[in-house]
């Protein structure tokens, strides 16, 4: 019999990711939120916000591998348990206001580690549950849900701090995280090719050395990779500092979660516009080129003002252009890494970026504490434009885009 889209397996992790997601979300601004009004400091903000990323950056080239040769149900469950374990403790602390700023610290690290196994073995799975036929539209209802989860629950988030509270907030991701496992118990996991196998060091190293090995046997890949570190290092980390940039300029947590709805609502309307209109290969490259090139002068634009609906507005034009351009070269990314070590290449792809992120926050925050966040971030885009304008026009990337 044929498998529906609509099984018993896509429902239970659709539901489970969904419900987990909204908690994540409150507890992101809550904890930041917390973190900032004990402390104000910037530093410590790009700190929190880098943790994660930094252990994504060391560890998922590998943690694919590991995966697998896991089963990959136990992954996820025990990873949810351990995200749920975990802000449970430091809702507890928040209630007794045992709480502080090196126990979030720690917290931050543990949750990551969880994060970076989970990821790869939700990912993996999707592709064994969902219908080959249906794989877009399966795909496309999990990115659909994710994004209008993100934007509905970061414009509520805000509210709701204020509503019922930091510790109160911390406790409801624990139990969304306790939801989560639970209900990912129930899904029939298919085994992997490579279930079973002994993990040892030496497998793994092997598998990083194939991936590497392609990276830079390829010339394209030989330039995207340190492309995607600096453009990361120079501007990303503006990102995750938006809440104090915010309360800086003046405006409330509230507003914040609304500029960060409006973000996300922009990008959603960009990829529902570019899965329904055929673009060539030629007009795929310019769509790229000025997406990205465009969003950086949107985004200087909107850190210089200082009335939130003109920043609101330009923020809108940033995500739609960003989003445009990563949408296009993402595809074509994708379509051209070779089957058999795509996850490994993905994983150092992810590193770069993700490192040039992690970077770029704490440099951010440390210089945050000495000089105006709206002047900083400007400073991080202009100067980005350029390597940006290299790799976006450099002969390579464009045979690559029009060819893939």
């Amino acid at each position: 019999m044929k498998k529906k889209l609509w099984n018993k397996d896509f429902i239970l992790l659709l539901q489970g990711s969904s419900v987990s997601t909204i908690g994540d979300l409150m507890y992101s601004v809550a904890i930041g939120y917390w973190v900032y009004e004990q402390t104000g400091s910037n530093s410590l903000m790009g700190i929190m916000s880098s943790i994660s990323m930094f252990v994504t950056m060391f560890l998922s080239p590998f943690s694919g591998s590991i995966v697998d040769k896991a089963n990959r149900k136990w992954v996820l469950v025990g990873m949810d348990l351990l995200q749920s374990a975990i802000m449970l403790t430091v809702g507890v602390l928040a209630y007794t206001q045992k709480l502080s700023v090196p126990i979030v610290l720690i917290a931050a690290f543990l949750a990551s580690l969880g994060t970076v196994f989970y990821s790869p073995a939700s990912s993996t799975l999707m592709l064994d549950i969902i219908p080959r036929d249906d794989m877009v539209r399966g795909q496309s209802i999990f990115s659909g849900s994710s994004s209008l989860i993100s934007m509905v629950g970061t414009a509520l988030s805000g509210v709701m701090v204020a509503l019922l509270g930091v510790p109160l907030i911390v406790i409801i991701n624990g139990l969304s995280n306790l939801y989560s496992a639970i209900s990912e118990m129930f899904i029939t996991v298919p085994k992997t090719i490579n279930q079973g196998e002994k993990i040892t060091v030496k497998r793994i190293l092997q598998d990083t050395k194939s991936a590497i090995h392609t990276i830079f046997s390829e010339p394209c890949l030989r330039l995207f990779v340190p492309s995607a570190l600096i453009l990361n290092l120079l501007s990303a980390g503006a990102f995750t500092l938006m809440l104090p940039f915010c309360m800086e300029k003046g405006f409330s947590v509230d507003m914040y979660g609304y500029l960060m709805s409006i973000w996300t609502a922009s990008s959603l309307i960009c990829v529902v516009l570019l899965g329904a209109i055929k673009l060539s290969p030629k007009a795929r490259f310019w769509v790229m080129a000025i997406g990205f090139s465009g969003s950086v002068v949107f985004l200087v634009l909107g850190y210089l003002s200082k009335n939130f609906i003109i920043l609101a507005i330009f923020a809108a034009l940033g995500a739609l252009f960003n989003t445009a351009g990563n949408t296009v070269f993402n595809a074509s990314l994708m379509l051209a890494l070779p089957e058999e070590n795509r996850s490994a290449i993905l994983g150092f792809i992810q590193s770069a970026s993700v490192g040039g992120t992690a970077i770029s926050a704490v440099i951010y925050g440390l210089l945050g504490d000495h000089f105006p966040l709206y002047i900083l971030f400007s400073a991080g885009n202009l100067l980005s434009l350029g390597p940006m304008l290299f790799m976006c026009f450099h002969p390579r990337t464009k045979e690559f885009v029009l060819s893939h």
